[in-house]
C-alpha cells in the first residue's frame, strides 16, 4: 500500500467519538478477556492481533483503487 493511499484517510470527530475509540475499547477488553481466558502472557494475544493486522493490510491493497469506504 503506497504512503499516499495511507495519508489520505482521517476519520472525522464524530468517527473518533462514537465508532473508532469504543471499538479500541472493546477489542482491548476481549484481548485482556482472551489472555484471562487462555491462562496465557499478553504477549501471546498481542501476537494474534499483529498477525490479524498484517492479513488485513496483506489483503486490502487488492481493493486500493476502490474507495468507497472513505
Amino acid at each position: 500500500m503506497s504512503d499516499q493511499y495511507k495519508l489520505k484517510w482521517q476519520p472525522t470527530q464524530e468517527q473518533l467519538d462514537s465508532m473508532i475509540l469504543p471499538a479500541y475499547t472493546e477489542i482491548a477488553k476481549q484481548s485482556v478477556a482472551y489472555v484471562n481466558e487462555f491462562g496465557c502472557p499478553p504477549e501471546y494475544v498481542a501476537d494474534m492481533l499483529r498477525d490479524i493486522a498484517d492479513a488485513l493490510t496483506s489483503v486490502h491493497p487488492q481493493s486500493e483503487g476502490d474507495c468507497s469506504c472513505c
